[in-house]
């Protein structure tokens, strides 16, 4: 079941967003300044922006995870502006597998659903979907030491899907695989996202895999993180690693990395004065 078939028209509304922890020494830092954003329903946006800018901070608090210190994070009927009557299902999908070793591909993945409490037989048939979704039909009884670090990748996909969420969220779900497999799962990915409409955020370091996923990029000046600019991606889907030939994708690389590379050097000065 998809987004479209529930008729979910839930938007995400992020409001002068900040957050100031303090570090080991108890001096303040300031993670996220005054974020504001909407992220409309059934599109996938790309945060980006770099290191120790905030971006998974700014997930978490989305995710609920993490409390701000100032603003809000609303999830509002798309159409009217009204807080959603109750809160969207939302499942990530972290940058480490985070799989359970001592349970079969199969038992992971339908771990959530055995907490909220689904019978049997339905776990067993929801399970099934999605492994054939990320291309893992047949690989219920495997643990996850038999998989390679792309599949097991792919298992922690589909148990983000197995949950049927209204959000999904990614926190550089590649970040941890080379360079050939992260490419080939890219493009698994954007299949997956066109064809579910699921509304998707995906936080990460890499233009292109913001370019190839996203409808619209949001990126983050360093600490404290920012919004620097919203950029719309009107390339056409389905997507692919041919999509990066296209006269349109190396406007929209030239426009991203221009307004990257300063906050990328601002962030390396903050990083070496905290050493």
């Amino acid at each position: 079941m998809t987004n479209r078939e529930t008729g979910a028209d839930v938007a995400i509304d992020c409001y002068d967003v900040s957050l100031t922890y303090s570090a080991k020494s108890g001096a303040p830092i300031e993670a996220l300044q005054r974020v504001s954003f909407r992220i409309d329903p059934h599109r996938v946006t790309a945060v980006i922006g770099p290191s120790g800018c905030g971006k998974s901070t700014l997930l978490q608090i989305i995710r609920g995870l993490l409390r701000p210190s100032a603003g809000e994070v609303r999830f509002v009927d798309a159409q009217t502006g009204a807080t959603a009557p109750t809160s969207p299902r939302m499942a990530t999908v972290w940058q480490s597998f985070n799989l359970f070793p001592w349970r079969t591909v199969g038992e992971n993945v339908g771990f959530g659903l055995e907490v909220r409490g689904a019978p049997r037989n339905e776990r067993a048939e929801r399970v099934r979907r999605s492994l054939a979704q990320v291309d893992l039909a047949g690989f219920e009884s495997k643990y996850p030491r038999q998989l390679s670090g792309g599949m097991r990748q792919r298992v922690g996909l589909a148990r983000a899907l197995v949950m049927e969420p209204e959000i999904l969220l990614l926190d550089e779900p590649f970040g941890a695989l080379d360079a050939q497999t992260r490419l080939v799962l890219q493009e698994q990915l954007a299949r997956l996202v066109e064809r579910s409409g699921t509304t998707a955020v995906l936080v990460t370091h890499s233009i292109e895999e913001a370019i190839l996923l996203a409808d619209t990029v949001l990126v983050m000046t360093a600490r404290p993180g920012r919004i620097a600019a919203k950029i719309n991606v009107d390339l056409p889907r389905p997507r692919s690693m041919a999509t990066t030939h296209l006269s349109g994708y190396s406007s929209l690389f030239d426009q991203i990395y221009g307004l990257l590379r300063d906050e990328v050097v601002k962030a390396m000065v903050i990083e070496t004065e905290s050493a």
